[in-house]
């Protein structure tokens, strides 16, 4: 499990004020983290590694060799490319980039828990599979494969083609451009479906054991490619990707997704409105974070700079404004003004910009 950083913290960064030409104003950058009520640090949840089979975390630097922490040997082989980002996990073109996993590891299993951290990029093409765990397959035959995809968030499995697969399926498609945590996890002839820590389906009819894809004999087992050889790679970022050889519950589940605090702290360092210090045309404030954070604005001076970004520029005898817009970034239940804090807040950070306005040029 990852910790959430602290709940409260202040950073400032000064700007130099410069004048170079009339419509060039000053700028002061300031954020502050943390304005929710102090509380008592929650207890930190104990990683899941009983029963674990493979453990990438994806975040190492260089190599081909795709190191399993679960110590059972399990290494991958990092194939067509990828690029390593150390802790922004492993970034895979949708091309060929891909990692093969060890054959037969599924043998003997009448449980599984799949797991990983994906990022679909928006220009995802389709049909593509997140991970699969099998054989290849045509329309035509197969042996059988275990898979998920963000088409229609589903996780299946068959001992033939797609024409025997037992879906567990969300029916909707896996948000693209923001990371999910995605997990799978089947106990006898129970699937269930995770997203972000959170169930979101469940078949009670799946009657393909995981030892009886390929009778235990699998030999292209993959994150970031299909079983199919027609289908689109992955295109995006990938990391903690695990298999376990048992169901996890539903709180080990939501131990092992990506905490509210690490979301909120990732899309807090993400944010940058780039140079403001001449500002003379409509601004994109971003509503969303990467990591799926919710970031609602306000403005010192909605007249000026809007919570939309609209701008309308000073008359020219007026000079240059400085407007302060403040961005406040939560998971969950969105804030709202109270007089004492609530049994249970919301994770959220606010991040606060004093930018320069110029006025419009003299005609």
């Amino acid at each position: 499990m990852r910790e959430a950083p602290p709940p409260q913290t202040r950073t400032s960064f000064p700007a130099v004020l410069g004048r170079a030409r009339p419509l060039v104003a000053g700028a002061l950058l300031a954020l502050v983290a943390g304005l929710l009520p102090a509380t008592a640090a929650p207890a930190t949840a104990a990683d899941v590694t009983d029963g674990l089979l493979v453990r990438y975390d994806l975040t190492q630097s260089s190599g081909t060799t795709v190191t399993d922490s679960s110590g059972r040997g399990n290494n991958g082989t990092l194939t067509g490319g990828g690029t390593w980002t150390g802790q922004g996990g492993l970034v895979l073109d949708g091309v060929d980039d891909h990692v093969k996993l060890p054959n037969n590891i599924m043998a003997g299993l009448s449980s599984i828990t799949v797991a990983v951290d994906v990022y679909v990029d928006p220009g995802q093409q389709t049909p593509y599979f997140i991970w699969g765990l099998g054989n290849s397959a045509t329309s035509n035959s197969g042996t059988g494969y275990l898979f998920t995809s963000g088409d229609a968030f589903r996780t299946g499995i068959t001992t033939t083609n797609w024409a025997g697969e037992k879906v567990t399926g969300k029916g909707a498609n896996l948000a693209r451009g923001v990371w999910k945590s995605v997990t799978y996890t089947q106990t006898g002839t129970t699937g269930t479906l995770y997203e972000d820590g959170v169930q979101v389906a469940q078949n009670t009819g799946v009657t393909v054991l995981p030892s009886a894809v390929g009778n235990g004999t699998t030999t292209n087992n993959n994150l970031g490619r299909s079983n199919y050889a027609a289908d689109r790679y992955l295109k995006g970022k990938v990391a903690n990707f695990r298999i376990y050889d048992r169901a996890l519950a539903a709180d080990e589940v939501a131990a092992i997704a990506i905490p509210d605090g690490t979301r909120v702290a990732a899309d807090t360092a993400a944010l940058d409105l780039g140079d403001l210090s001449a500002v003379t045309g409509k601004l994109t404030l971003p509503t969303t974070g990467t990591y799926g954070s919710a970031i609602a604005w306000s403005s010192s001076a909605p007249g000026t700079i809007s919570a939309t970004g609209e701008v309308t520029r000073p008359a020219p005898a007026d000079g240059p404004a400085t407007v302060t817009l403040t961005a406040t970034i939560s998971r969950a239940p969105p804030a709202t003004p109270r007089r004492s804090p609530p049994p249970c807040c919301p994770t959220r950070t606010t991040r606060r910009w004093a930018r320069g306005l110029p006025p419009p040029c003299r005609s």
